[in-house]
């Protein structure tokens, strides 16, 4: 089965086999808002790995998902509005395609071959380009009726309703920096060698940081969870420093203190976690 990974940035396809993703294709996303160019790009990589007849895909999307239909309603960093994703990718390749939100999608990757592997419940958080949550609720993926469960960077972080930023993936991901700093080529690699160097840049990540603390209290007290699986580019270059300021202000926000036995686990698929999770998505 193939696996397809559509992030903020990256494009990701993976041939998995028996859990394991046994090859890999990386390559940037050509044209955001363009949904036919990017539809017809995953197409054609999935198409250039595959060396077998293909039965089922699972596609993760950075953005809010209507699994029923396989329509994603509304991908923030790709400016997609109902964007008909699996028909497109089903009538091009001729199969089975299933979608997924990218960090359910990572939740249910990790629950079943990753960091969650013995949870039953457990939350998944996932910072990069954008932030994205995964819910996965006595082995089951959580949507909700309405189809958003997990939603978590669109979340009301800043109370001041006048604010040029109030969601949490406003001010705390690596597209939210970009904007905040006025700096639209501001990479990953830039973050981590100013973190700790340059005061400006370490006082915002660091209040994200907070920030992010804050609203996995809320999560886990509204729920309470005991395990969160953190992972993304953002955390995973930043590494052990920026996630114990996550966890610092989330023990100091969460109630009841009870809740202090929450486990805080980094990812152990990387980025194999959405391909892993949307292919055993295709495959039930």
């Amino acid at each position: 089965m193939i696996g397809v990974d559509v992030g903020g940035t990256n494009l990701l396809v993976g041939i998995i086999e028996d859990g394991v993703v046994v090859k890999r294709h990386h390559e940037p996303i050509v044209a955001k808002s363009d949904f036919e160019q990017v539809a017809n790009q995953i197409c054609t990589s999935i198409q250039d790995i595959s060396t077998s007849s293909i039965e089922s895909i699972g596609i993760s999307v950075a953005g809010s998902v209507d699994v029923s239909t396989g329509v994603v309603l509304r991908a923030q960093n790709l400016d997609w509005d109902n964007a008909p994703l699996a028909e497109f990718v089903s009538n091009k390749v001729g199969c089975k395609v299933v979608i997924e939100n990218d960090v359910t999608s990572a939740a249910w990757g990790e629950c079943n071959y990753g960091a969650g592997r013995g949870s039953e419940s457990m939350f998944a958080v996932w910072v990069g380009t954008g932030i994205g949550g995964g819910l996965i609720l006595q082995n089951t993926i959580w949507r909700g009726p309405l189809g958003t469960g997990g939603e978590f960077g669109m979340g009301i972080s800043e109370y001041n309703p006048n604010a040029n930023a109030r969601v949490l993936e406003a001010l705390a991901s690596r597209s939210g920096y970009r904007t905040l700093l006025n700096f639209p080529e501001l990479s990953t690699a830039d973050l981590v060698d100013a973190y700790g160097r340059d005061e400006t840049i370490t006082e915002l990540l660091n209040e994200g940081a907070k920030r992010i603390g804050t609203a996995i209290a809320n999560t886990i007290t509204l729920l309470s969870l005991d395990t969160v699986v953190l992972g993304g580019g953002l955390i995973e270059a930043l590494g052990e420093p920026y996630i114990e300021r996550v966890r610092g202000q989330f023990e100091h926000d969460v109630f009841p203190k009870h809740c202090l036995k929450c486990m805080f686990k980094l990812t152990e698929l990387g980025p194999d976690a959405g391909l892993l999770g949307a292919g055993l998505l295709a495959q039930s």
